[in-house]
């Protein structure tokens, strides 16, 4: 898999609108959901970007496009982590400090996906 530039915070508010709505989107209706004070062109030019970038996929509807997520919003934010992760030095550390970070709702469902049920 080749290293991919982190979203900025439109691209990341194009991908939670995509995320949230469940169905492929057209460039209106991203504009019109995420940022209707920019440019239609600015969203057209982020869509377009996060399609080059594979992280959405686009589709001909009639003589327009629409767009749809590649990745669930789980999978992207799991994949982040994961690269974070392999980056760091102390892998241990890392983890530990994100673990001594959970809420204790987070904590019990951590410890239900590794089998360790209180």
């Amino acid at each position: 898999m080749t290293a991919r530039r982190p979203m900025g915070a439109l691209e990341e508010n194009v991908m939670g609108y995509l995320w949230a709505i469940g169905a492929p989107a057209s460039p209106g209706e991203v504009h019109q959901g995420v940022a209707p004070e920019l440019a239609y062109t600015t969203l057209t030019t982020v869509l377009t970007r996060l399609a080059d970038k594979g992280r959405v996929e686009r589709s001909r509807k009639g003589r327009s496009f629409v767009y749809s997520p590649v990745h669930s919003e789980a999978e992207h934010r799991a994949d982040a982590m994961a690269t974070s992760l392999s980056s760091a030095a102390d892998r241990a550390a890392v983890l530990s400090t994100f673990v001594d970070s959970l809420n204790s709702k987070d904590l019990a469902k951590l410890r239900e996906l590794v089998g360790e049920d209180d």
